[in-house]
């Protein structure tokens, strides 16, 4: 389904995380290096995923709340969000328990899906023009490289 041109930038987002969960799955398969793949879970995190998610509860949230969306996706949203955090925390402390990562890759790919199979279409839906124009507006659009350019390839 193609995404409104306004959300556009946090589908891109998403194409990118999906990538790197699918590079830690890789890696996973490969018995890669568990610190390797923590340090790449971090760099993912402070260049890619944390201002994501701070868009999302900073402009789409908000701009969701004063209609009538279904306060439950919200939720489901930033639960989420916080447990995918808590993982990383987790690593930060942790960076060789390969069963965090496995979790972290597991609910990425999971979280991505359902944003773009359900939460966003239902935004779509129940936002107006003119409301997708303001979160358009709001959305910094991630330029950054993608994770695939990661120096070590620890899923090949």
């Amino acid at each position: 389904m193609k995404r409104h041109e306004q959300l556009q930038s946090l589908s891109r987002q998403h194409h990118n995380g999906l990538l790197a969960a699918l590079l830690l799955k890789k890696g996973i398969e490969k018995t890669a290096d568990a610190n390797v793949m923590t340090a790449f879970i971090i760099d993912f995190w402070r260049n890619h995923l944390k201002e994501h998610f701070e868009n999302e509860e900073q402009v789409l949230i908000p701009a969701l709340n004063i209609t009538s969306f279904d306060k439950n996706l919200n939720h489901q949203l930033l639960t989420e969000h916080t447990q995918l955090r808590s993982y990383i925390d987790a690593l930060k402390n942790n960076a060789d328990d390969i069963s965090t990562i496995e979790s972290f890759a597991a609910l990425l790919e999971k979280h991505i899906r359902f944003e773009e199979r359900t939460y966003f279409p239902e935004a779509e839906k129940i936002l107006s023009e003119e409301q997708l124009k303001k979160v358009g507006e709001q959305l910094k659009d991630e330029e950054g490289e993608n994770c695939i350019n990661y120096p070590v390839k620890f899923w090949e």
